[in-house]
């Protein structure tokens, strides 16, 4: 009697020939083309069935067999109990790879993602081989670059390597649950949950750092937040006419969420002033948008309070005793440092310096050489 191999996802996918998704309104994305087959550890990946004669040869021949025995590959396994049915020893990918059922924990894509690839999202470890493009979306386990991440979004799950760098034209946003590596970054915006690494320059970005911020290079324009510790190597500040602000003591995710809040407050903000106007026209206007002022006004209290209570969950997160922001190089005019409540702005040059709180102050460590230029 012939077997039929039933599967539990797309055996027939082809890498080189992608469709974008279709939407429930028959539009399609663009950005979404599902080159990536997810299974967690457990998931029945295929099963037999018995077929007639007569069914058989309606069916794909190429998946019609005389005896149950399994095409199975690394990372499949067959349960004592369930013989009948394939599953996935491990998460990451299913594919067919040489006739074998394959699951694959690690992933390397040796091109760009773009519009060939789309979005990818992939629950084990990823290597990209080239950039990610403006717009694209890439999640993974372990997620390693090597070439520039653009105006994208990345996120691991446990670590993030932008060995390219970013370039990230004010829209790219880098987030790790682990910590961040990158050889550099301008006009990004980069979130870990460990340490956040940059071997080069860090420009013009917004940076939050769970435990500790390194820049080997230089560290000029933009917000940075770290937990315990800020290094710089070469520079510190691009000078009068460049923003640098370095906060440190308070825990960063915190203060994340509170922009967040103030971004979505600032929002219903406007809606309720343009709510406002438009019930002032007429009695239609009034009973449209009077349920949605009204709506917007409770999201807006509700706001508010969560705000309060984050800032309580912010306050009780200070290390303000371990803290420190270490430069040995140069620390240029107009730089503002922020221990906790403590602050301070830089009015002059100096050099191989750090800076430390103490009786509510930012001070400078005793080692401090002023160097005028």
């Amino acid at each position: 009697m012939p077997f039929l191999l039933n599967h539990h996802f797309d055996p027939d996918l082809d890498m080189d020939n992608l469709h974008p998704q279709e939407q429930d309104d028959g539009s399609v994305d663009h950005y979404e083309l599902n080159v990536i087959q997810n299974v967690e550890a457990g998931a029945p990946l295929a099963q037999w069935e018995e077929l007639s004669v007569e069914d058989a040869a309606r069916a794909k021949p190429r998946f019609i067999y005389d005896k149950k025995v399994f095409p199975a590959g690394r990372g499949t396994g067959l349960r004592k109990n369930t013989p009948d049915t394939l599953y996935a020893a491990v998460d990451g990918c299913v594919m067919y790879e040489d006739g074998k059922i394959v699951v694959r924990r690690n992933l390397t894509y040796p091109g760009d993602v773009d519009f060939h690839t789309g979005n990818l999202n992939f629950i084990g470890n990823l290597t990209i081989g080239g950039a990610i493009r403006a717009g694209f979306h890439v999640r993974g386990r372990e997620v390693a670059v090597q070439g520039q991440v653009e105006g994208a979004r990345v996120e691991a799950t446990h670590s993030l390597n932008c060995r390219g760098g970013v370039k990230g034209g004010k829209e790219a946003f880098v987030e790790s649950a682990g910590s961040i590596k990158a050889s550099y970054c301008e006009f990004g915006t980069l979130k870990a949950q460990k340490d956040v690494m940059v071997k080069g320059a860090l420009m013009h970005s917004t940076v939050y750092a769970g435990n500790r911020l390194a820049v080997g290079g230089r560290l000029t324009g933009g917000k940075y937040y770290s937990h315990n510790y800020i290094f710089v190597g070469e520079q510190l500040g691009g000078g009068l006419d460049t923003d640098t602000s370095l906060v440190v003591g308070y825990d960063p995710m915190l203060l994340y969420e509170d922009g967040e809040y103030n971004r979505r407050i600032k929002k219903l903000h406007g809606k309720i002033a343009s709510y406002e106007k438009l019930l002032n026209k007429d009695d239609d206007h009034r009973l449209e948008f009077e349920p949605k002022l009204k709506s917007a006004v409770q999201e807006l209290a509700l706001l508010k309070k969560l705000k309060v209570k984050l800032w309580e969950g912010i306050y009780r997160s200070e290390r303000l005793t371990d803290c420190k922001v270490l430069v040995t190089g140069v620390v240029k005019p107009g730089v503002e440092i922020s221990i906790g409540s403590a602050y301070l702005k830089v009015d002059d040059f100096l050099e191989d310096v750090y800076f430390y709180y103490d009786n509510d102050e930012v001070k400078i460590g005793a080692a401090a050489k002023k160097k005028k230029r």
